[in-house]
């Protein structure tokens, strides 16, 4: 294990033993080592060089901007046994990012679990049922697939060229939404509302999920209705109370107003609600 943070702890713990037996770590911190050793005792700590000796299946779990660098150092040091496993964790690199390993004589594939981890143990919990992207070459894509259902998760193929924007699709369903709801709950403790959980909760989940299933068809709201006047009523409240909400909220009720198009809005509501948001521009 390369990179024992709240990603790589929680998929040690969820490998099946005896199957799967972690021998050697390696990552940065050493409060991270020393935990991820209690956990695993049989585990040897070690440079990030030689962390591979010995082992038939290397995960990485290394920040993507560090992900290259590893796979540089590790090759430099002659610390690959060939004809070991390599699988890095990135969503945004495929297994090329893992090529100066690959070179070193290693099979290498990219399995990204589409899920948070906000520490090990809910990571862990979540597991179970998570779609990943999977992308290997063509001899490598069976025993990567077969890692990911040992992980009790569901292996789905990505092509190489497509990482980047799958990726980009994660991080606006998932950091973008966190972003737009946090916003959101902003906005209504400055209404007085002391649990905006009450309200958010139940509305988030509901209109994430229909979007996540249905596209357009589930946009709801004024920018969808064509309801000008309340889109302008919210942006003048917004330069009020919260002026460095104000941008945020013109290019999010943008967007909606191009899907809102798509749904079916016509053309003279799209007009009205499209002058509103650059009014406020002005």
């Amino acid at each position: 294990m390369i990179g024992p943070g709240r990603v790589g702890t929680a998929l040690a713990r969820a490998l099946p033993w005896p199957a799967y037996e972690v021998v050697a770590v390696a990552g940065r911190g050493e409060a991270t080592l020393a935990r991820f050793a209690t956990a695993f005792p049989g585990a040897e700590i070690r440079p990030v060089e030689s962390a591979g000796k010995g082992a038939d299946l290397v995960l990485v779990c290394v920040p993507d901007d560090a992900l290259e660098r590893v796979a540089r150092e590790v090759a430099k040091a002659d610390g690959v046994v060939e004809g070991s496993r390599w699988v890095h964790t990135s969503g945004g690199y495929g297994p090329d990012a893992l090529g100066p390993v690959a070179m070193c004589g290693a099979h290498v594939a990219a399995c990204h679990p589409a899920m948070t981890f906000p520490d090990p143990d809910r990571g862990l919990e979540r597991l179970p049922g998570a779609s990943w992207a999977v992308t290997a070459a063509s001899e490598d894509l069976a025993w990567a697939r077969i890692l990911v259902t040992d992980l009790r998760g569901s292996p789905i193929t990505v092509p190489a060229e497509a990482r980047t924007l799958y990726h980009a699709g994660l991080a606006v369903g998932s950091n973008a939404t966190a972003t737009v709801v946090t916003l959101a709950r902003d906005l209504l403790l400055g209404a007085g509302v002391q649990d905006p959980n009450a309200f958010l909760g139940p509305l988030v989940t509901t209109s994430a999920a229909g979007a996540a299933e249905r596209g357009v068809e589930a946009l709801t709201g004024p920018v969808r209705r064509g309801d000008a006047q309340t889109v302008a009523k919210h942006m003048k409240e917004l330069r009020q109370v919260m002026p460095e909400a104000v941008d945020a909220y013109i290019a999010l009720s943008s967007l909606a107003l191009r899907y809102a198009r798509r749904a079916g809005l016509d053309d003279e509501a799209a007009r009205a609600v499209t002058e509103a948001l650059e009014q406020e521009r002005e």
